[in-house]
């Protein structure tokens, strides 16, 4: 299929190595503006008028899902996704400096990934843990604390979209808006992926067919509700020439993300040379200039 061959061809990779759902395998000077989804854990209360009497009631009920575009946040009960590219990467939310530390995006968790502290892994240790309970303190609260989270990179169709008080929206202007969602809840992924598993049996890539996301609520033992996702088959969808384009700027958005924690990798890496140091060495190969004890 040549709409599929294009951006391999530019890029040396197959279509499916580029959505990262193969095993195998610079930053712009601009930010890219793109939307996000995400999910509310708390439901989102509202009075209504009931004879006359003002009433405090649940407007948005907790997994409605969120599209955040630039300052405004829609919600929709149920989402249609496309998925073009997805990644993983670890993630981990400092409160001190409120900032999400993040590794580099890659299509596998194995080995070391640069991250935005300086390290790799946000200081998680790389491979399989045979023993978790033998491991010392400070080793544990840092896996506890760094989170495995699967960005995925596509387009989205709010199925009924609202705005904060439940008020419907015109569904034709959140239809095919490209996104990008962050999933870490294990029961989530394990939804998503049994529907990409089902595809793949099929021999059909992602991007080949739509995903239905619903938001349903759970809770943990201590009683804490959440929202998390519920996937399911959407429609088959044919790959035309524009779907080449959207891959392109999903590559190219991933690639600029890298670059970002990239750059604060460096700069936050105590390896790196001091001024002084790097200094010396550019004067040294400046003079080409080497001491040899005879």
């Amino acid at each position: 299929m040549s709409t599929e061959l294009a951006i391999a061809a530019e890029r040396g990779q197959s279509m499916a190595e580029l959505m990262g759902v193969s095993a195998g395998g610079g930053s712009s000077e601009s930010t890219p503006s793109i939307s996000r989804v995400g999910m509310i854990h708390q439901p989102v209360m509202g009075e209504v008028d009931f004879n006359g009497k003002s009433i405090k009631t649940e407007i948005l009920p907790i997994g409605t899902f969120t599209l955040k575009k630039g300052d405004d946040i829609i919600y929709s009960h149920s989402i249609t996704l496309r998925i073009f590219a997805q990644r993983n990467q670890w993630q981990r939310w400092n409160s001190a400096s409120e900032e999400m530390e993040k590794s580099v995006l890659s299509n596998s968790l194995n080995g070391d990934l640069k991250d935005s502290i300086g390290g790799f892994n946000l200081g998680r240790p790389s491979g399989y843990i045979e023993d978790f309970q033998a491991l010392p303190d400070a080793t544990k609260q840092v896996i506890r604390s760094v989170k495995r989270v699967v960005v995925y990179f596509g387009t989205v169709t709010l199925n009924n979209p609202t705005d904060a008080e439940g008020n419907p929206l015109n569904i034709m202007e959140y239809t095919d808006m490209p996104i990008v969602m962050d999933v870490k809840n294990r029961d989530s992924l394990k939804s998503i992926n049994g529907v990409l598993g089902s595809l793949k049996s099929k021999n059909l890539l992602p991007i080949m067919s739509t995903i239905k996301l619903s938001g349903v609520e759970d809770s943990i033992p201590t009683g804490a509700t959440f929202g998390k996702i519920s996937a399911a088959l959407g429609d088959k969808v044919d790959i035309s020439d524009h779907d080449n384009d959207t891959l392109r700027d999903f590559v190219e958005l991933i690639e600029y993300m890298n670059g970002k924690v990239l750059n604060l990798h460096n700069e936050r890496n105590d390896d790196t040379l001091s001024t002084e140091d790097a200094s010396m060495v550019k004067d040294i190969i400046d003079n080409d200039f080497v001491d040899v004890d005879e």
